[in-house]
């Protein structure tokens, strides 16, 4: 996908682009090990598995780095949790 192109296509449009950042740092950046401990609410194994589904979609050589998240914003300047950690607007 050419995310240049499509963040040039928003700007056109009047969006800002708010945020780019990888699949992985965008669900760390939410939060998502808080989330998988509620979830499991202090069971050992239904942690475990979710931190294995977890896994395939935040390690590099799973779904992690192929994957991208951007967010654009209209009349709005706001912090974005999920561009916290990692924001890769810079590399477009």
């Amino acid at each position: 996908m050419d995310y240049t192109l499509l963040a040039e296509a928003s700007r056109a449009a009047g969006f800002t682009l708010s945020g780019f950042t990888t699949q992985s740092f965008f669900l760390a950046g939410l939060g998502v090990h808080h989330e998988m401990q509620a979830m499991a609410a202090g069971d050992e194994a239904r942690f475990a598995r979710l931190a294995n589904q977890a896994r395939q979609l935040m390690l590099p050589g799973e779904m992690g780095e192929r994957f991208k998240a951007m967010a654009w914003l209209r009349g709005m300047d706001l912090p974005l949790a999920g561009f916290a950690l990692q924001d890769l607007r810079h590399t477009l």
